[in-house]
């Protein structure tokens, strides 16, 4: 299988690249109040709304590397649609894996954090809204 992966708090996760609409950069993100302190704001993007996340702050909240113009990485699946800030984009490989979640290890033997879109969202949905 085809995995982007990319840097997020000192860590390479991956997403299998089936998921991966489009990588985008200098947009307008609009900021959306009282929401989790990686929950960036709204993208508005070729006629979709994109909920805008900072990955290194899902992944450790003091750990972000955020510039001015981010490069942001859209996801689509089923009916949702999120945008991830990553720290770095390291590239794309190809592994043997299943699929499932957890620790993918490429030729090299450099290791990546396997993530489906779901895993992403459900660890936003779980955090305090206003922090």
């Amino acid at each position: 299988m085809d995995i982007f992966i990319f840097e997020a708090a000192g860590h390479n996760v991956a997403i299998e690249a089936k998921y991966i609409y489009r990588v985008a950069d200098n947009v307008n993100i609009v900021p959306v109040p009282l929401m989790p302190s990686c929950y960036e704001g709204l993208l508005y993007y070729r006629g979709d709304l994109f909920d805008v996340i900072d990955m290194g702050r899902l992944m450790q909240p003091d750990a972000s590397l955020l510039h001015d113009d981010p490069v942001i990485i859209l996801l689509k699946w089923d009916t949702v649609k999120l945008g991830l800030i990553p720290d770095r984009i390291v590239g794309m490989k190809w592994v043997e894996h299943d699929g499932a979640s957890g620790t993918v290890i490429g030729q090299e033997g450099d290791t990546a954090k396997l993530m489906t879109p779901d895993d992403i969202w459900s660890k936003l949905a779980g955090l305090a809204y206003g922090t």
